[in-house]
């Protein structure tokens, strides 16, 4: 689920970053989930993601050569089914500058059971699958 005028808060961040765009963080990782927080508090728009096992790949704002980039890295990295690890041992591996909008444009509603498998979503009770705060509108902010 989106935010109202997300097209548009989207295009926004685009001119305004040249760096991936998480536009979705939830409970983890906790370090970044707690520097969100803050951030909101603050009323600041941006915080960098911090280095941590995953990218948060629910919703990425990528500029094409960074996106190139991650795709050759996967040709030549052993990666698994986890796409937010492979993600985050790209993230360490090539210290790529990742920022976080703040607040959320999207939310993660994880009723669907993943296409890999596995412990299905708890909807509603696990808060690291939640986003920490989701913007009502994405045009209420300067971005």
């Amino acid at each position: 689920m989106v935010c109202d005028n997300f097209g548009e808060a989207v295009r926004q961040i685009a001119a305004a970053r040249d760096t991936p765009v998480c536009l979705f963080l939830g409970g983890f990782p906790q370090g970044t989930a707690g520097k969100f927080r803050r951030a909101l508090m603050r009323n600041e728009r941006y915080i960098t993601l911090l280095r941590s096992p995953i990218v948060p790949l629910v919703a990425v704002l990528w500029p094409v050569a960074v996106a190139q980039a991650f795709l050759e890295w996967g040709d030549h990295n052993r990666c698994t089914r986890a796409d937010d690890g492979n993600a985050g041992r790209w993230h360490k591996q090539t210290g790529q500058h990742i920022q976080v909008c703040v607040p959320s444009l999207v939310e993660h509603p994880d009723l669907v059971p993943s296409v890999k498998g596995g412990q299905q979503a708890r909807w509603g009770k696990d808060p690291q699958r939640r986003a920490v705060f989701v913007a009502k509108d994405g045009l209420d902010y300067q971005w």
